[in-house]
């Protein structure tokens, strides 16, 4: 669509910096153009839905950096894990990210929301095309009206001195 189109041709590859810059150049822009705002969007918020309203969460991001990304003519995937926030506390929330396929480095990640490349501190679960394909659960049931899943997940970082 056009809003995703607008961010990704609005980042300009300079010469001799080469596609890395030039994707940590389309993520800084993703960030400036949609703010990070719980509630505003849901699972079935397409990238350009999300460009648009220019508010989002890191699935929307990670969406948008795929989309615009691949306009750019490079192939990308959506990742779906955990980030320890800060080593001192534990993380609770699930997170997304993207990675594109550079050649002579292979995957790499990129994180809009957080403006980072991910590091020790990202636990990757699953990759697939979008939040879809990488769902960290995915299934089907059968039986009675009355169920529930709760899951609690805790990320921190381990304690070198055990």
């Amino acid at each position: 669509g056009p809003a995703v189109t607008a961010l990704a041709t609005q980042v300009k590859p300079v010469a001799g910096e080469g596609e890395v810059a030039l994707l940590h150049a389309l993520c800084n822009a993703i960030a400036d153009a949609v703010e990070y705002k719980i509630g505003e969007t849901d699972a079935t918020t397409t990238a350009e839905e999300a460009a648009q309203q220019g508010q989002g969460v890191c699935q929307d991001h990670a969406h948008i950096f795929i989309s615009a990304t691949r306009l750019l003519g490079l192939p990308a995937r959506y990742v779906s894990g955990y980030f320890l926030v800060d080593a001192k506390d534990p993380s609770e929330a699930h997170h997304a990210w993207a990675e594109a396929w550079i050649d002579g480095l292979g995957w790499v990640g990129f994180d809009p929301t957080n403006r980072l490349c991910p590091t020790d501190r990202y636990v990757r679960l699953v990759t697939g095309l979008d939040a879809t394909f990488a769902a960290p659960v995915r299934g089907t049931r059968r039986g009675g009206l009355n169920e529930a899943l709760d899951v609690l997940v805790e990320v921190q970082q381990a304690n070198s001195q055990q």
